[in-house]
């Protein structure tokens, strides 16, 4: 299959439009002049200021005929979606069998490239990780299976205004208390949005990359713990009292986290579950391809994202 040309503008299907990391890339695929649909299930749903320049169609990434006439005509597609639906159950057969839908429409589309944001996980320890980190591993796996070439870019923590990692660290760093949860320990290399929007754009039309799983992430390795901290840092705050319990039921956790922070229960508990795990780069080519494009430091992509809240 020929290589997406990278001197004019293309046809780009994208999923996960309403979320946060779609949200941000539409309108930077935009600036770069290329075309763009967005495939959503509640159009009048999508109020972003760029609604207007993009055509919006309704659908299901689940629905192979829905993605067909999205795609129909497109380029590539950027798969951005994530089957949470407010519950954990049943969660790795969904993320199965939407993405292999989407892989199916998106071959009878004639699309030429997908591009898929999953999650860095130590592929030794799958039988270990949580069900939101293997749901996204199964996701990559399905859509490979398919015809058209991928691109997995897999990264972890993603430091923007609107991202729901992000407003947990905050909940984090305003609380009076800091808890001494297992989690904390965790080494996480977060990424800026701003360096994980260009690298999808990078990716995009490098025939290098297609077919490949890459692993992306900020120049900086810090334990969780030392990320609350210095997001505390950045506002103003004082050091937090530490508070050690016995055990803390996840879900409690997950509930008071949700709270604090205004997100939704179900996903807080799936970060924070997913976040029991080191999510580092261990694979240094993406790091070797495109280590010019993630050189944002934690703290100023933590300012950054403050500043844009």
């Amino acid at each position: 299959m020929a290589p997406l040309p990278a001197d004019r503008p293309l046809e780009l299907l994208v999923t996960g439009a309403s979320g946060f990391v779609g949200g941000a890339l539409v309108p930077a695929l935009l600036a770069g002049g290329h075309r763009v649909r967005c495939l959503v299930r509640e159009p009048d749903r999508l109020r972003a200021p760029w609604r207007d320049r993009v055509e919006v169609l309704q659908g299901r990434a689940e629905d192979r005929q829905a993605v067909w006439r999205a795609g129909d005509g497109c380029d590539a597609a950027f798969y951005l979606v994530h089957g949470m639906e407010g519950r954990l159950r049943g969660l790795v057969d969904r993320e199965r069998r939407t993405a292999a839908a989407f892989a199916e429409g998106a071959s009878a589309a004639g699309m030429r490239r997908i591009v898929y944001l999953g999650g860095i996980v130590d592929e030794s320890r799958l039988a270990f990780v949580s069900d939101h980190l293997y749901a996204r591993h199964q996701a990559g796996v399905e859509l490979r299976e398919g015809p058209v070439p991928v691109t997995e870019l897999r990264a972890g923590i993603v430091l923007g205004a609107g991202s729901t990692s992000f407003d947990l660290l905050v909940a984090a760093a305003t609380a009076p208390f800091a808890l001494d949860t297992p989690w904390n320990r965790s080494r996480v290399q977060p990424i800026a949005v701003s360096d994980l929007l260009t690298v999808l754009g990078r990716v995009l039309t490098d025939p290098r990359a297609a077919g490949e799983v890459l692993e992306v992430g900020g120049p900086d390795t810090l334990s969780y713990a030392s990320l609350v901290e210095l997001v505390r840092e950045e506002l103003g705050r004082r050091p937090a009292r530490r508070l050690r319990v016995p055990y803390l039921p996840p879900e409690a956790t997950a509930l008071g986290a949700a709270a604090r922070a205004g997100t939704d229960p179900v996903l807080t508990l799936a970060l924070l579950q997913s976040v029991e795990e080191d999510a580092v780069v261990r694979d240094p080519r993406g790091r070797r391809r495109y280590g010019e494009l993630l050189g944002t430091p934690v703290r100023a992509a933590v300012r950054a994202a403050l500043a844009a809240r």
